[in-house]
């Protein structure tokens, strides 16, 4: 089973508690996160997203950006990231 989570429109430093209550809601499962509305990607958002999907990968669960907003992608390539190498831990550096 995979669990889903759309993300907001503005991912800024007030989303983050939020944002990480919803993300530990999914811990015991596959998550897809659907990006479709993005068009802002904070810095400290980032680190969320990719703590919980390092953290979970080391727990044998897939995280996966889908959807993802050309915005998203854009904001994600700034990052050195895209939307396939997010769902990818184990070959980041």
């Amino acid at each position: 089973m995979t669990a889903q989570i759309t993300l907001n429109t503005r991912l800024d430093y007030q989303s983050i508690s939020p944002l990480a209550n919803e993300l530990k809601a999914c811990q015991d499962t596959d998550l897809a996160i659907d990006a479709g509305k993005v068009r802002h990607l904070g810095a400290l958002t980032m680190q969320l997203l990719l703590a919980t999907a390092k953290s979970r990968a080391l727990s044998g669960q897939s995280t996966r950006i889908i959807n993802a907003s050309d915005a998203c992608v854009d904001q994600l390539g700034l990052f050195g990231y895209s939307p396939e190498s997010f769902s990818q831990p184990e070959a980041w550096t």
